[in-house]
């Protein structure tokens, strides 16, 4: 016995030090590190970068996924399929939504697409994305183009036609949205959702830290991602699904009784203080200069991941000017690569229908 304490003290000072080792391992490393889910080469499998070699991504979130729903069992059920046929082995899914409108050939979803072929080694994601329809004809439409569609049954109102921001239709399909949002987290599921007025043209993977609860795009950035007086765009955001940002969600769509009539993005600008302060979720903001918009947008083509048709009216108008910043993007692309003053001169053309 008495030989035998000598040794477990040895090992209770060796598994102190690994643990203080770890901690601190931890501690250096958790502001920036991406979420770098998804392969950037073909569609074979997922694969990691160098950057997160060491750390398994997959199991730190599952370990914090919720694993079945506690409310609303048969709420959204039918979409648990898609949700298991779309996501990554980390169960993540990116969403998008369409109506008639958006979804009509040469409309918003062809060029939403389209920019997935036209981008930066993204295509695969394409695998990974579900179409949320709000109307049947935008549902048979989105069959034709994609693999993941999803018809979101809506009773008594009529979403097929173009929706004008803040009108009562546009306000309750935002706020539909958000409760189907809540319901994928309650599944297991974290999520990216994008505008379908939006373009890709690089991985927005490589930018969300693991480590934040919710990462938002912005129409005002001030320079610091984790400055909460950044005004958010919720058009483009990731949640992580945890017990955490379930209640995040409710809590959100609760606030909507509080600030009548609004959207959910606005409402989530006025409550993100007390999101944080309450439920102590880590929110975390996107640069503009990565993730642009008509409003505000970096002007280096090297670095831009989306740009959004934010600051716009009328499904036309958007149209118009996203084909010419896919034009843009095309003639970009198309400069060699070794011609480096050519390409850091070249920038974006001003939109030539939204913005007036």
């Amino acid at each position: 016995m008495e030989k035998l304490l000598p040794r477990l003290a040895v090992f209770a000072l060796e598994v102190s030090i690994a643990a203080a080792i770890l901690l601190i391992y931890f501690s250096l490393n958790s502001m920036g590190r991406p979420l770098e889910i998804f392969s950037s080469g073909n569609n074979s499998g997922h694969t990691f970068s160098n950057q997160t070699k060491g750390f398994n991504v997959a199991a730190e979130l599952r370990n914090h996924t919720i694993l079945s729903s506690h409310q609303n069992e048969t709420t959204f059920q039918d979409i648990l399929p898609l949700l298991r046929n779309a996501t990554t082995d980390d169960k993540t899914v990116i969403i998008t939504s369409v109506n008639e409108a958006w979804a009509a050939p040469n409309s918003l979803l062809d060029i939403f697409l389209q920019s997935f072929h036209i981008g930066e080694k993204i295509q695969h994601l394409l695998d990974h994305l579900i179409i949320v329809t709000v109307d049947p004809k935008a549902f048979e439409r989105c069959k034709t183009v994609h693999k993941h569609c999803y018809l979101l049954k809506v009773s008594g109102i009529d979403f097929a036609s173009e929706k004008f921001f803040m009108s009562k239709d546009y306000v309750e399909l935002v706020w539909l949205k958000l409760a189907l949002q809540e319901r994928i987290l309650e599944l297991g599921y974290n999520f990216l959702f994008t505008d379908v007025d939006i373009l890709w043209f690089r991985n927005p993977f490589k930018h969300i830290s693991v480590y934040a609860d919710m990462t938002t795009a912005c129409d005002v950035f001030y320079g610091d991602t984790n400055n909460l007086t950044n005004i958010a765009n919720t058009g483009f955001f990731y949640v992580k699904s945890t017990k955490k940002t379930v209640k995040m969600l409710k809590y959100w769509q609760e606030a909507r009784n509080e600030y009548p009539p609004n959207h959910e993005q606005n409402i989530f600008n006025m409550i993100k203080h007390r999101l944080v302060r309450k439920l102590e979720v880590n929110i975390q903001f996107l640069g503009t200069k990565y993730f642009g918009g008509f409003c505000i947008h970096g002007n280096d083509l090297s670095e831009i991941c989306t740009m959004h048709a934010n600051c716009c009216v009328h499904i036309k108008n958007k149209i118009h000017d996203l084909r010419n910043i896919v034009a843009d993007w095309q003639n970009y692309t198309n400069i060699p690569v070794n011609d480096e003053q050519r390409r850091k001169s070249f920038t974006w053309r001003r939109p030539g229908r939204c913005l007036h």
